[in-house]
């Protein structure tokens, strides 16, 4: 049995053991295994940190300048971002308003690694989380422990952006060296996450020795509001969206989009159901190769609406779950970080997980926590996926519809 292909079985037979040696130690106060397991947890989550900058820069700047000609880019791309943008923030806050609303993880007050309850980064007004992204030195930025992700963001969007006014042949080593930056980075990623069972084991060992079992009750409530919100967006705000422009039936084209959105759930890949995403678009809905070739594939890439969402949703779970009280200036921070953490985000299995970390340091979460989520992120995984190419799909047959054949020549 293949382990990569058969991760979630193994990263749920590491929470099942560690369950149990978490409600053994709880029970008897066994420490001697303590630092052991708070090595391997410690472990994974460092391996998961150091991957973040590289694989979010190179896929955020391969995002951008994959769009061919300025022509294009004036033309297919304006109106790509700002659907993009528009939906993922619209996806963001539908996940905050459930979240809020249901407040899945209030009253758990778990403790999570070594207890020591931390300062929340508390932003003074929106004009300072926007100064705040401007890096002095984007170099400096690189270095900054925890770093200082949301400039490194704001530098590799103005480099990318400035890129795209060089000629191709100028563009193409920077582009090249990004691909390449990219696939070293994915191949690692796959690496760390085939870790996972291992992590998960001694990351919910120490949760559970510390909390016992009440850790796993508000895991039910965190994984009903994340599919509340998902289906939401995914039923409800989309087909509203493609109905409002197209005046078609969003349902159809839902049912015509099916074989790509089912490979999308089972796979919980967006860049691997991308194939299948062109070939239905541009069959069932003729959408034009010449649209669908820059949309798609820049979707798969930076339009991540179920991982913009979920994100929202697991961290504030996760400050709830900690006793935290997010004020309306740190979830405005939430927002702005997902937003760009999720067009960064990578089109690989748990790349959403991994993004989280952009958003837990930005304000000043235990990274460790995200083991409460671990052992159910694939099914949720599958879900946000799913949502991601539906959203591309729509975004495709709205980009096609609003622009003239003259435009594109």
């Amino acid at each position: 049995m293949s382990i990569k292909k058969n991760l979630h079985w193994y990263i749920l037979l590491g929470l099942s053991f560690g369950f149990a040696l978490g409600l053994f130690l709880n029970h008897f106060d066994i420490t001697v295994l303590n630092p052991a397991l708070k090595f391997g947890g410690d472990l994974f989550v460092r391996l998961l940190k150091m991957v973040v900058v590289p694989l979010v820069a190179a896929s955020l700047y391969i995002g951008m300048t994959n769009v061919k000609s300025a022509s294009e880019l004036r033309v297919i791309g304006s109106r790509t971002g700002l659907y993009y943008i528009f939906t993922s923030l619209i996806a963001i806050i539908v996940g905050l308003f459930f979240v809020n609303l249901l407040q899945p993880g209030v009253g758990s007050n778990l403790v999570i690694g070594d207890g020591v309850q931390k300062e929340l980064k508390q932003p003074n007004s929106v004009f300072d989380i926007f100064m705040n992204m401007i890096p002095v030195n984007p170099l400096g930025s690189l270095a900054e422990v925890p770093f200082d992700m949301m400039g490194i963001l704001f530098f590799i969007i103005v480099f990318g952006f400035f890129s795209m006014k060089l000629t191709e042949d100028k563009r193409k080593p920077l582009v090249d060296f990004a691909s390449a930056i990219n696939d070293v980075m994915t191949h690692i990623v796959n690496a760390i996450i085939l870790l996972a069972p291992i992590g998960v084991f001694c990351l919910v060992a120490q949760i559970v020795a510390v909390s016992g079992v009440e850790v796993f009750k508000p895991l039910t409530w965190y994984l009903i509001t994340v599919f509340l919100a998902l289906g939401f967006h995914f039923f409800a705000v989309l087909p509203f969206l493609f109905y409002t422009v197209t005046r078609q039936n969003p349902y159809t084209y839902m049912y015509q989009m099916m074989p790509a959105l089912l490979t999308a759930f089972s796979s919980a890949s967006s860049a691997a159901t991308l194939s299948l995403t062109m070939q239905c678009a541009e069959k069932n809905k003729r959408v034009r190769k010449k649209v669908s070739s820059i949309v798609l594939p820049l979707g798969a890439t930076m339009n991540m609406d179920g991982t913009a969402l979920y994100e929202g949703v697991a961290v504030l779970f996760i400050a709830q779950v900690l006793g935290y009280e997010l004020a309306l200036s740190q979830q405005f921070l939430v927002l702005i970080t997902a937003l760009v953490a999720s067009i960064g985000a990578a089109g690989i299995p748990h790349a959403g997980l991994v993004m989280m970390i952009i958003i837990l340091e930005a304000l000043n979460l235990p990274i460790e926590a995200t083991g409460l989520i671990w052992a159910v992120d694939r099914v949720v995984d599958m879900a946000r996926t799913a949502t991601n190419v539906w959203s591309d799909s729509v975004g495709a047959v709205i980009i096609d519809q609003r622009i003239k054949v003259k435009d594109l020549f």
